[in-house]
Order: structure tokens, then C-alpha cells, then sequence
């Protein structure tokens, strides 16, 4: 499980600056307020495609994925207008169950502090921090005792893996 939890915790990690912002509401044009940045994947994969849906400051869809392969990598957003990176600044209090019955595996981190900059296009010069949520959800495969494969190697069984973060913060576009 350990294996498991850190190879999570990595892909987290990498993928986790890409979060999202939530919203409170600004002004239309206001160029400051509290943006929300919702990624959300199925993939399996140590560098996942997130769909990126943001909301506040400006409104945007587009996808994220981790800008290398460095596990501490921000997520790169990009969105029609421009690119914007989300890095991990600090990691959160995690939490994680396994029910032994079924092998699904729950992993949350509450209270991760990001930074959103880098930004492109119509995102230049972006600035901002936030605090945010991670779930992952997966079932791991059964060994032939019947019991869990709690292995570093395990791979989550194929479609029962879902990511989800949740970022919300001020930001500031000049």
C-alpha cells in the first residue's frame, strides 16, 4: 500500500500544480479576484490529460498536464487564449483508505498551497496563490489469493480511476 500511496502522491504531485481555482465572483474586466481552476481525469497514466474548467476572473476550458516529468513539475494549463502554469508550493494533509473486500483505494489531500504565473497569451503576467483539494479513487486488481495487489507495480484496474482537484485562490491579471 505504501508503494502504492507514493506512486499517487507522485503523479498528485506532478499533476497537482495544475489545479483548479474556485470562484468567488468578480466584476466583468476586473483584472483581480478569487479565480477556481476544477481538473479532473480518468487516466491512469504518471502524466495524465486533466480537463481544465476555470471560473472567476476570466472563464476558460481547455486541459492540463504536468510540464515535464519531474515528479514535483507544475501542471501547464492550457486554454484557447493562452497557457498558465499551477505549481505545488506545499503539499496538504493527506488521508487514504483501502477496503480489502473490493481493493478500492480513496486518497485526499486537503489544504495544498499552489501558485498559478507563467502565463501566455491573454494569461501574461497572470499571478496568484491558492489552497486547494485532491481525490483520487481506484480499484486495484485481485491477486490469484485473492487479495489486493498492494505492489508498487500494481496498476489500477482499467476505467476505475478518477482524479479530481480543486484549487481556489486570488489571482491577478494585469
Amino acid at each position: 500500500m505504501a508503494g502504492i500511496l507514493a506512486r499517487v502522491t507522485a503523479i498528485l504531485a506532478a499533476a497537482a500544480g495544475t489545479a483548479l481555482l474556485t470562484a468567488g465572483w468578480s466584476a466583468p474586466g476586473d483584472p483581480s479576484g478569487t479565480q477556481r481552476f476544477v481538473l479532473t481525469t480518468h487516466s491512469v497514466e504518471a502524466t495524465p490529460v486533466y480537463r481544465a474548467v476555470a471560473t472567476g476572473v476570466f472563464s476558460a476550458t481547455g486541459t492540463a498536464r504536468a510540464a515535464s516529468d519531474a515528479p514535483t513539475a507544475p501542471l501547464k494549463v492550457t486554454f484557447p487564449k493562452g497557457t498558465l502554469l499551477i505549481g505545488l508550493v506545499a503539499p496538504g494533509r493527506e488521508s487514504h483508505a483501502i477496503n480489502t473486500t473490493t481493493c478500492a483505494v480513496a486518497y485526499t489531500e486537503t489544504g495544498a498551497r499552489f501558485t498559478v504565473a507563467t502565463g501566455t497569451g491573454k494569461y501574461k503576467g497572470i499571478s496568484g496563490r491558492g489552497t486547494g483539494t485532491l481525490k483520487v479513487t481506484f480499484r486495484l486488481p485481485k491477486l490469484s489469493n485473492g487479495k489486493c495487489d498492494e505492489s508498487t507495480t500494481a496498476t489500477p484496474v482499467a476505467g476505475s480511476a478518477t482524479s479530481f482537484i480543486d484549487v481556489t485562490g486570488p489571482v491577478t491579471l494585469p
